[in-house]
This record gives structure tokens, C-alpha cells and sequence, in this order.
């Protein structure tokens, strides 16, 4: 029961109802027990009995043995109790003998002209005084009719049963249908967006990914535009994935075959000398290093994804490796024909892993010296500047076209046709490892390029402390 969210909100709104309705009868309960209103009629009622009194006892020359008389009578006609005491405070006349004995004053203190008064009994009594020429004081008494008593006055019972509660009832009913229809058409704003977000969640098992209105409350708006982030996030996931497993096949099936081929030759007899047996063997051997280049690579990229490498982070003279890295590539840049230089300044000690490091710069500036013409030129450049160490590496080659851009850190992708490439046949992961390494140390990676002028690849690496490294971090 109440299990839905429709049914939960009209069940709040119907108990919210019937909470104002409740707190509304206890304010008009409230309110009929101390009911001021009464008191103030009932004491209107005493100023006009006693202007009248005295209007008839100015108009009249009342003996003081007729005033008494004078004075019980007109109370049982206007149906009021009248008090009179003497200026000693002793009671002389008592239109109501038989009631509850009332003092007047009290402590000898004469008390206010108008207000309420308690008898022997503890009746509460509202009052009107005068006080006469002859020093005497005239007291005009009704019972009060507030408090618990004046629930049970049949006046009272018959007012409420005919004209209080059919209203109240009318009234309360009026709302609490008002609240249903509130509560049905709240619910299906509020649900109606999680309905559709419950079946785009269903069909998103089943591989459809199906987008859902931004509608409803914010709190319900912020939660369908982060549904819709994820199913772009698991759309392009999965289209990753499939673009994965597509391009590892492709790049594994083109050596299988040639491995397949020429081991199948070397085995039914069409190598039949020693120059053909060394150069099938050659070109096993090779597709056998690309094969094997691929798989360390993929590997890497595994370990990062599932986040297992744990950097070796150790402190190091930064600027000795990318001496050290350019020293390396210079015979390869010597060999194409391209000039490399090193434009490396004072770099501040850094914390990393040197090994990771030295892939990154080594994988970038031997793409560079591939990619350049003969005659042109790569450059390592590197500066320090605000606790950031800036690696520029720089070549003079054709340049990427603006379109491949975005995409150039894409696991296998190529832009074989608008670069040149020479040497060994490249995985096209080396880049998407680069960047993986750099964002584990705490940077990035981007790059610029210019059709005809040439490419500019960018490392930017926050600099470290030894004592900054996590605790965690140990070699792998």
C-alpha cells in the first residue's frame, strides 16, 4: 500500500488536509472558550441596563427605602443581577439572593468599573459598577458564559449543529477534494518524468538509447539531464568498445596473416632456398614484434582503465631526461634527414615516474622526426613557469588537418594520409598512452597544428614534491 509515488503524494496531501482541518476546529474550540465576543456583548449589555437605571433614578425622586425595591425589580425584568453595597463594602441588596454570595469590593479596594469577578462558589461573573451620589456602589452582574460551561448551553449546541458545522463540513470537504485534484495533477507532474526515465532505463538494458524530456520540478530536471548525460556516456562507451574490438582485429588480423602465410610457405615447400627461408623468417619475426608491441600497449591502456598502475613516483632531473631522450633519437633524426635540437632551461626537480616520462617524450618526439620531411626540423623545448614544467615538442611537418584534431588521442587512430610514414608500421595506441601517462601525473597533453607549417605537441605537468606523493603510491 503506498508503494507508489502518485499514491504517496496524494495519500501527504489528504493527511495535510485533514492536519489543517483539525488545527482550524482546535483554533475555533479554542476561541468559543474564551469567547470574547460574548464578553463583550454581555458587557455591553450591563452599560446599557445601567444608563438606564440611572436614567430612571435621575428622572424620579427614589426614596432610599423605594431604591431597593425599585432596583430588584427592574433586575428580574432585564434578567440581570444587581448588587448594591454600602461604602463599607457590606452588601444591601442582592437581586438573586439564592445565587452564590459575590464581595464587593475586594480587600476594601474598589476594583475597575468594568470586568470580571469571581463568587463564593468560583462562578465567573462579568460586572458593571457605578458608583451613586450617596456613596454606595451599584454592581450589575451577569454569568459569564465562556469557558467549558458555555459548551454546554443548548443555545450554543443548536448554533453549531445548524450553522457551524454543515459550513464547516461543506468547507472541508470543498478542500479536501481541491487537494485530491491538487495531489493527482502534483503527482503526474512530479512522476510522469520518473515513468519515462523507469522505461528509458528499461530499454537502455536491451541497447536502445533513447533520450527523456527535460520536464518537471528541478530537483526532478537536474535528474533527467544527468540520466540524459548518461546514456550519451554509455552510448559512447559502448560505441568505444565496439570501435575497439573492430580495431584490434583489424590490427591484429594484417600480421596473423602474413605470420600464417609465410609460415605456411616455409612449411609446404614453396621456400626452398636459404634466401626466401631468411626472409619469410624476417617478416615472421617483424609482424611478431608489431603483434607483441600491441599487446604491451593494450596492456598498459588495460591497466589504466581499470585503474591498477600505480606510478613509481621517485624524484628526478627532468631536464637530464629529455637531454637524455633527445640523445637517443638522434641517429633516427640524422638518418631521416631532420634536424633535432634540444632548447631545454633550468627545470625545477620533479616527482614522477621516470620510465612512464621518458615513454611519453620518446613516443612523441619519434613521431615528430616520422612524420617530418627531409630537410625540416624537430624541436624539444622545454620551460617551467608558476610550479607548471611546459614540454614543447616541434616539428616542421605537413601539419594535421583541423577535422582529426579532436580525435587524434583516440585509441588506433590514424591520419595516415595526411602525414608521412616511415619506418615500422605504428599501432596508432602511442598517442592514447601518452595521454594516459600524463593525466596520471596530474597534467595534460594537447596539441596545435597547421596545414603546411607544422605540429606542436604540448605537455603541461604540475610540479610535485617527494613528500606530495600518496602514500598509496608504490612501484608496481
Amino acid at each position: 500500500m503506498f508503494t507508489s509515488l502518485r499514491a504517496r503524494l496524494w495519500f501527504s496531501y489528504a493527511i495535510l488536509i485533514i492536519l489543517i482541518l483539525a488545527i482550524l476546529a482546535m483554533g475555533i474550540f479554542i476561541y468559543i472558550i474564551r469567547n470574547p465576543l460574548i464578553d463583550r456583548q454581555a458587557l455591553a449589555r450591563l452599560d446599557a441596563a445601567q444608563t438606564l437605571i440611572q436614567r430612571q433614578l435621575n428622572d424620579r425622586a427614589t426614596l432610599a427605602r423605594d431604591r431597593g425595591q425599585f432596583l430588584e425589580r427592574i433586575g428580574n425584568t432585564l434578567e440581570i443581577r444587581l448588587l448594591l453595597f454600602n461604602s463599607t463594602g457590606n452588601l444591601k441588596l442582592d437581586s438573586q439572593p439564592n445565587s452564590a454570595e459575590i464581595s464587593f469590593p475586594v480587600n476594601q479596594t474598589r476594583p475597575a468599573k468594568r470586568g470580571r469577578i469571581t463568587d463564593q462558589e468560583g462562578g465567573s461573573w462579568l460586572y458593571s459598577s457605578w458608583l451613586m451620589d450617596d456613596g454606595d456602589i451599584l454592581v450589575l452582574t451577569l454569568p459569564r458564559q465562556g469557558g467549558l460551561r458555555l459548551l454546554r448551553s443548548p443555545f450554543l449546541r443548536e448554533t453549531l449543529r445548524e450553522d457551524f458545522l454543515p459550513s464547516f463540513v461543506r468547507a472541508g470537504l470543498l478542500a479536501f477534494l481541491v487537494a485530491v485534484i491538487l495531489a493527482v495533477w502534483m503527482g503526474n507532474w512530479i512522476a510522469s518524468p520518473l515513468k519515462e526515465m523507469e522505461l528509458a532505463a528499461r530499454t537502455l538494458s536491451a541497447g536502445q538509447y533513447q533520450q527523456i524530456p527535460i520536464t518537471g520540478p528541478d530537483e526532478v530536471r537536474a535528474l533527467a539531464e544527468t540520466y540524459n548525460e548518461m546514456v550519451e556516456q554509455v552510448k559512447a562507451s559502448q560505441q568505444s568498445q565496439r570501435d575497439f574490438v573492430a580495431n584490434v582485429s583489424h590490427e591484429l588480423k594484417t600480421p596473423l596473416t602474413s605470420i600464417q602465410g609465410f609460415s605456411g610457405a616455409m612449411l609446404d615447400g614453396t621456400v626452398d632456398n636459404d634466401s626466401a627461408w631468411r626472409k619469410a623468417a624476417g617478416i615472421i619475426k617483424t609482424e611478431a614484434d608489431r603483434m607483441y608491441r600491441m599487446v604491451v600497449d593494450l596492456l598498459d591502456l588495460a591497466r589504466f582503465d581499470a585503474g591498477t598502475l600505480v606510478l613509481d613516483r621517485d624524484q628526478l632531473d627532468l631536464e637530464r631526461l629529455l637531454k637524455q631522450v633527445g640523445s637517443q633519437l638522434i641517429p633516427q633524426a640524422s638518418q631521416a634527414q631532420v634536424n633535432l635540437s634540444l632548447e631545454v632551461e633550468p627545470l625545477p626537480n620533479y616527482t614522477g615516474d621516470e620510465d612512464l616520462l621518458s615513454q611519453v617524450f620518446t613516443n612523441l618526439v619519434d613521431n615528430a622526426v616520422k612524420h617530418t620531411p627531409a630537410g625540416g626540423f624537430v624541436k624539444l623545448k622545454a620551460s617551467s613557469e608558476d610550479s607548471t614544467i611546459y614540454v614543447d615538442v616541434i616539428d616542421s611537418g605537413k601539419g594535421i588537418p583541423a577535422e582529426h584534431l579532436p580525435r587524434i588521442f583516440e585509441r588506433f587512430y590514424k591520419v595516415d594520409h595526411s602525414r608521412q610514414n616511415q619506418g615500422s608500421p605504428s599501432t596508432g595506441l602511442g598517442l592514447a598512452i601518452a595521454q594516459q601517462i600524463v593525466q596520471a601525473h596530474g597534467g595534460r597533453i594537447s596539441v596545435r597544428s597547421v596545414l603546411g607549417e607544422g605540429t606542436v605537441f604540448t605537455v603541461a605537468i604540475p610540479v610535485t614534491k617527494l613528500d606530495d606523493r600518496p602514500n598509496a603510491e608504490e612501484k608496481d
